[in-house]
Order: structure tokens, then sequence, then C-alpha cells
């Protein structure tokens, strides 16, 4: 009985030492609140891309300097693979992104006198990559940017024959430059989404010359375009700012 008696009073003295902390001057112990992860834009990202892409091509004579056509129209859908990193200062974000894009690009049209009427022209583009600096204004959860860099393509010029009947083609890189905006918004911790604009130029180049028939020989395209697409970039746990040092 005497037992049963001292356990019950130390259970009651155990119970009473929370109450009395204070009083016995011991600080009593909280776990501090989980802190909130820091959204920043700096860091390197992958992602992917798509949409469609419009614009004009023109022929010209290498030897005369003549339109060998009018500017005609080509178009097509466009997809690929986006890299990149950023640097946030403030409300400014400095980056660098590239990109490589398979197109479906293409447009044909005839040829205009003095040059034989019934002879066509086409152009593809299977290829375009671009090569920019990025500048833009952003907070926790979305940035607009302007971008403006480097553009090739892989282009591929084709000459046709009365009634259409293929000649010769021939394919060459074709180098210009690229500048437009976008915005992007995160929608997740590591995860963005965007919708960009890109104005496309290329510069001239010349095909068939030395010319593989006695149909046409030095002629030079010229082609540019506008591209929409819409892009998710994912946000690496490594930064190529981490391995320069600089973060």
């Amino acid at each position: 009985m005497k037992t049963l008696r001292l356990i019950g009073l130390s259970a009651l003295l155990l119970a009473g030492m929370p109450a009395h902390a204070a009083d016995l001057g011991v600080a009593p112990v909280y776990k501090a609140p989980p802190v909130a992860p820091v959204n920043t834009w700096t860091g390197s990202y992958l992602g992917i891309a798509g949409g469609g892409a419009w614009g004009r091509a023109l022929v010209t004579n290498g030897t005369t300097g003549l339109n060998e056509t009018p500017r005609f129209d080509i178009n097509g859908g466009i997809a690929g693979i986006t890299s990149g990193f950023n640097y946030q200062a403030g409300s400014w974000v400095l980056g660098y992104e590239g990109d490589t894009s398979i197109t479906s690009v293409k447009g044909r049209t005839f040829e205009v006198a003095p040059f034989n009427t019934t002879f066509s022209n086409a152009i593809k583009e299977p290829w375009l990559s671009t090569y920019r600096a990025r500048l833009g204004y952003a907070n926790d959860s979305w940035m607009i940017y302007a971008t403006g860099g480097a553009a090739m393509a892989r282009v591929e010029q084709g000459a046709f024959g009365t009634g259409g009947v293929p000649a010769m083609s021939e394919r060459h890189w074709q180098y210009g430059w690229a500048a437009g905006a976008g915005v992007e918004m995160r929608v997740a911790q590591n995860w963005t989404a965007k919708a960009e604009y890109l104005y496309v130029d290329l510069n001239q180049k010349s095909y068939f010359n030395p010319s593989p028939t006695a149909l046409s020989s030095d002629q030079r395209a010229k082609l540019d375009e506008h591209v929409f697409r819409l892009g998710v970039n994912y946000k690496l746990p490594w930064s190529i700012l981490d391995i320069l040092g600089t973060h």
C-alpha cells in the first residue's frame, strides 16, 4: 500500500514540473518553424519547347542580281530542346539560353520573268538553333524578358523544271540573328512555363555554285521568319555558376 502511494506521489510531482519550469529558471525548448524555400531565378535549367513558325523567302540570281522568285511564304511547326542559366540581382535577371529544334518549315513558288516561269524553287528548313542572351525583370513567380543573339539553320534549296520535275537540291548552313521577348511563370518549385516570340533573320547564302546541271547556277536564298512557341523548363539542382565558383 505504501508503494502505491509513493508511485502516485511521484506521478503528481512529474505532472506538475512543466507548470513550474519558469519558476525554477529552466527555459522551455521550442522548435523553430520550418523556413520556407526562397524562390530565385538564379540557376541552370533544361527544357522543351514547341510551336509554329512562318515567314518569307527569296531566291536571287548570283550572276545578274535579279530576283528569280517573288518573296514567297514559308511556314511549319517547330519543336526542340532548350538549356540555359540565369543570375538574379534584385528584380533583374541576366542569363543565356540556347536551343536546337527540328522544324517542318517550307515553301515553294514559280520563278518570274525574265527567268523560265515554268520552273520553280522550294525552300525547306529542317533544323534551327539560336544562341541568345536574356535580360528579364522578375519577382518570385513570374519574369518578363527580352532576348537576342545568333541564329543558324540547316536550309535546303530545291530547283524544279517544267511540270515540277525535280532537277537539283542542295543543303547549307545559313547564319543570322534572332531577337524577341517572352514571359515565364513559376508553376512548381523547380518548374516554369513560358511563352516566347522570336524574329529570325538568316543571311543570304549561295546555292548551286558551281551548278550540278545546266538548269540554273548560283542561286542565292535568303529567309526570315517569326517563331512563336510554348515551353517548360526544369531548374537543375546544380548550376553552371557553381562550377564557375561565382555563386
